[in-house]
Order: C-alpha cells, then sequence, then structure tokens
C-alpha cells in the first residue's frame, strides 16, 4: 500500500528490516517507487522529499518523537511578548552547515525572507504552503549575531509549532546562493544526515553528520534504491537486499505477521483523505444536496477494502490532534435520510454528478465505487472519471469538478493546520482541491479569530465548531484516517515514528 500526497497529503507507509542489530550494521538500505521532489524544504510537498528533509535539516524548535511537545533545537530558548505578536530566539552557538558554512541569525533571516518576500532576487516561484502557514509573519529582525525576532502582523497562538513545518526549516545561505535552482537537488542544512550522492531515478545516499551538534548518528550512512515496480522492491525485500521500503501489499501482510523476526508498529497518522463537494458548481449550491451526497457514505466500505489499514473518520480533526471532532459525526450513513433530502430538493434521478479520480488509485477507485453503488439505490448517477495526474491536477485546479478527493497531513501538531488550508485558493491552483470555491467568508473569519485567541480552551472548542460547520454543511466529507505502518526486525530494538508520519534516522537505536 502506497498513500501518495495530494498537495501535502499522506506519507508513505515504512516497512523496516535488518539483519542483524543496528550496532552491527552502520547502513540502512531503503527502497521507494519514486524520488523526491525537492530537497529544497521550500519547495517540497510529497512524502519522500519531507523524510528527506527531516534529516537533512534542523528547525529552531522541534517535537519530541514521543509526546509531540516543544524542545530547543537551533533555538535554545525563546520568548514573547506584545499579546503574541513578537517572539525572540536566541540561538545555539557552534553550529555549523554540512558545507562548514556557520549557523547564525544571518542564515535564520535568509531562510524565511527568500520565502516571505516577493520581491527577494532568489524567488524563482511561489511557495504556497509557507504562505498558508506564515501568512500573518511580517518581519524577521537580527538583534544580534545569535538573536533574532519574528513580528508578527497578528496573534498567532500555535506559532512556536509552525516553526517545525518543513518549510521553516534552516538553510545555508551560501548554498542556496552557490547552487541556485539546484539547490533542491544539492542541499544543505545542519541536521543529522547530508546528502552525498543522488542518482536520478537510480539511488540517493545520506551520510551521518560526524559533527552533528547533538552528537553522531546510531547509524553511518541511508540508501534509497529508486526502483518504479513495486513488486520488484518487494522481492529485494524478502531476500534481504533492501532493508527498507516505503510501498507495501496489503495481501502480504499476514504472510509477514507470519514471521519470527517481523515486528510491526501501526501508528494513525494526524491525516485526512476525504472528498470535496464543490459548492461552486450550480447543482451543488443546495444544502440539501450535498447532505444527501454526505449521508450515503458508508465507512464500511473502508474494512473491505483496506481491512484494519486505516481508520474511518467523520472529521478533518483526527483523534489525538487537540480539539478532535469528537464521537458523533454530523451527517452519518443513512440511504433513507439521503432519499429524503433529495425529494425535497427535488433531484431528477437521470441526473449526473462526476467525481474525479487518478488512475492509479486503484484502492480507493474500489471505495468510491461502492459509494457510487449506494448514490444509484437512493437515485443518484455518480460518474467516476479516472485521469493521469496532470490532468487531474488542471481540472481541480481550473474547479472543473462536482467531487474530488485530497487527502492533508498536518504540518505541525495543532488543528489550524487541519483546518486552514481547507480555504486556500493558492493551494486549489496547485491542483489540490479545497472548499475555497464555497465563498464562505463566515468560515475564513472564524478561523482567522481561532488563531488570534489567546485561551486554549477557547481556541480549541472554536476549531471543533469550525469544523462541524465544514463537514455539517456538506463542503468536506471526511473518509478515512491512515496509519502509518512499520514492519521490522526484532533485531532493531525500537522505532519512534510519530504522528505527523516523521521517521528520524537519528533515533533508530539497537536493543
Amino acid at each position: 500500500m502506497n498513500i501518495k500526497r495530494l498537495g501535502r497529503a499522506l506519507p508513505a507507509l515504512w516497512l523496516l528490516t535488518m539483519a542483524a542489530p543496528l550496532a552491527a550494521v552502520l547502513t540502512v538500505r531503503g527502497g521507494r517507487t519514486h524520488e523526491p521532489v525537492s530537497l529544497d524544504p521550500a519547495r517540497a510537498w510529497d512524502d519522500t522529499s519531507s523524510f528527506y528533509i527531516a534529516n537533512i535539516y534542523d528547525t529552531l524548535v522541534r517535537l519530541d518523537p514521543r509526546t509531540l511537545g516543544i524542545e530547543p533545537s537551533l533555538a535554545t530558548r525563546w520568548e514573547t511578548g506584545d499579546g503574541g505578536r513578537s517572539w525572540t530566539f536566541h540561538l545555539r552557538r557552534n553550529v555549523r552547515f554540512h558545507d562548514g558554512t556557520p549557523f547564525d541569525a544571518d542564515a535564520v533571516m535568509f531562510s524565511f525572507q527568500r520565502q516571505m518576500d516577493p520581491a527577494n532576487s532568489r524567488r524563482k516561484e511561489e511557495f504556497p504552503l509557507f504562505y498558508e502557514i506564515f501568512n500573518f509573519l511580517k518581519e524577521v529582525r537580527k538583534l544580534d549575531a545569535f538573536q533574532v525576532r519574528f513580528i508578527l502582523s497578528e496573534p498567532f497562538f500555535p506559532f512556536l509549532p509552525s516553526l517545525t513545518a518543513d518549510c521553516a526549516a534552516i538553510v545555508s545561505p551560501a548554498a542556496v546562493k552557490r547552487s541556485g535552482a539546484a539547490f533542491s537537488r544539492r542541499p544543505v542544512g545542519t541536521g543529522p544526515f547530508k546528502l552525498r550522492s543522488w542518482q536520478k531515478d537510480k539511488r540517493l545516499v545520506l551520510e551521518a553528520n560526524s559533527d552533528y551538534w547533538r552528537g553522531r548518528p546510531g547509524i553511518g550512512e541511508y540508501v534509497d534504491l529508486i526502483e518504479p515496480q513495486a513488486e520488484l522492491l518487494g522481492k529485494h525485500f524478502e531476500e534481504g537486499r533492501i532493508d527498507m521500503l516505503s510501498t507495501y501489499s496489503i495481501s502480504r501482510m499476514a504472510s509477514y505477521r507470519k514471521q519470527d523476526w517481523v515486528r510491526i508498529s501501526a501508528e494513525p497518522l494526524f491525516s485526512v483523505t476525504y472528498v470535496v463537494l464543490n459548492a461552486a458548481r450550480p447543482q451543488l449550491r443546495s444544502l440539501n444536496l450535498r447532505r444527501a451526497l454526505c449521508h450515503a457514505w458508508d465507512p464500511r466500505a473502508l474494512k473491505l477494502v483496506y481491512q484494519d489499514h486505516v481508520l474511518p473518520i467523520h472529521s478533518m480533526l483526527p483523534p489525538g490532534l487537540a480539539g478532535d471532532g469528537g464521537a458523533e459525526p454530523p451527517l452519518g450513513f443513512s440511504l433513507d435520510r439521503a432519499r429524503e433530502l433529495l425529494k425535497k430538493e427535488g433531484w431528477k434521478p437521470e441526473s449526473q454528478l462526476e467525481m474525479l479520480v487518478r488512475r492509479e488509485e486503484g484502492l480507493f477507485f474500489q471505495v468510491l465505487s461502492m459509494y457510487a453503488r449506494n448514490l444509484k439505490q437512493v437515485g443518484m448517477q455518480l460518474k467516476l472519471t479516472r485521469l493521469e495526474p496532470d490532468e487531474y491536477l488542471r481540472r481541480v485546479a481550473n474547479g472543473d469538478y462536482d467531487l474530488a478527493y485530497s487527502s492533508w497531513i498536518a504540518d505541525f501538531p495543532d488543528p489550524d493546520s487541519m483546518l486552514y488550508p481547507l480555504l486556500s485558493e493558492k493551494l486549489q491552483l496547485q491542483g489540490f482541491a479545497t472548499a475555497a470555491g464555497s465563498g464562505r467568508q463566515d468560515l475564513r473569519r472564524r478561523l482567522i479569530g481561532a488563531r488570534r485567541e489567546s485561551d486554549a480552551q477557547k481556541r480549541l472548542a472554536a476549531y471543533r465548531e469550525i469544523d462541524r460547520a465544514f463537514v455539517g454543511d456538506g463542503l468536506i466529507l471526511p473518509i478515512y484516517q491512515a496509519k502509518s505502518v512499520i514492519l521490522f526486525n526484532r533485531n532493531i530494538g525500537s522505532i519512534q515514528p510519530n504522528s505527523l508520519g516523521k521517521l528520524l534516522l537519528f533515533d533508530l537505536q539497537a536493543p
């Protein structure tokens, strides 16, 4: 099973095994069906790129791998003032980038300003993810060589968690200036690993940063084999020629569970795969029609197709994320209720709606086919149109769809990261389905208000209400929450994935 990102979507599911204890094996060998899109944290969207960025770069603060609490990283301490509009960070000294240049306040200034300043001479394209997360960031000031201050246009109380997002990673100014557009293939950070080589469509090699400020990593090298045929990667894995895979077959899981050298870890992710009901389309402006579409969704279809590898969900706030949507769905499965709403709306059974699906999504297409059969029972025709990725992105960007699906994983552990992108016009233009066409300025105002709220309980309550409005008004139909499933040799000791889909090589530990 390989879960691909649509925009900032779901991470791949990991398979990890080793033939000997980690201390005796300095090289971990991985396998993937596709290579990273970019190793420039300002431009990365896909799960493979995100994995590498997490291991090559550091951010000012980091997440505890177990609790996801905020810890010091490139900043050793910080304080806030002006009602949450000012944040001052004291930077770690004696840290160097992989190219030997020093980390300091200038590097922090450079990393943020190249994304936030439209007039920056080194800005070659838009950075939509940075804009969505940091659109309130007004200024970054250098106070001295190891002290910086962030000035916000308005209070944003998830600011510290937001600084752990990929696009907040600190890059080497010298390397960006030297490499230009090629920096995406020549990344330079301060992290525990550095890129040794990248053979396009063949392999990538990371080597341990022996001068890393937290200490030398437990493994010396990580090698990723790029092989588009998932079946061949699976064969390499079973024969012990690679240690780590980013795709697996659900049908093979039963046999893996029978192997005494295999251990399995399954971590629910702060992610949701969902369907957007395009309220900008004339037929879907009707609240009754959108709610009828939602009532026809039966989450039991997930078990038949995905077994226990995904979890049904009725909210855009996954369980475990602060402010999660609670136990009761706003619009539960009921074909009778769907019929009543369609009758009230005067829906004609011969009328048809179209849903776009990527051609590569075989399992999800099976789930949607069951959904289409439910709709047919209540008198609605749903046409499933399978498209190549580029055509899918083009049509979504143009708003040329009735229904389309998307996947999203939180960039940082806060409900804002799940809900705020749902009204993003910029993300829609990237080919990522959102509810931006709904014209719901009331929801946008409520989201901005939640960002400004200093009382934690009131803020979380506001996000829960906003979530129920998205779902209860039929703008978004949540489908499932993915899991990060990790298979590993018992000799490896322990693996510590987190709910954001991050697997940090630095944290691999032998027994």
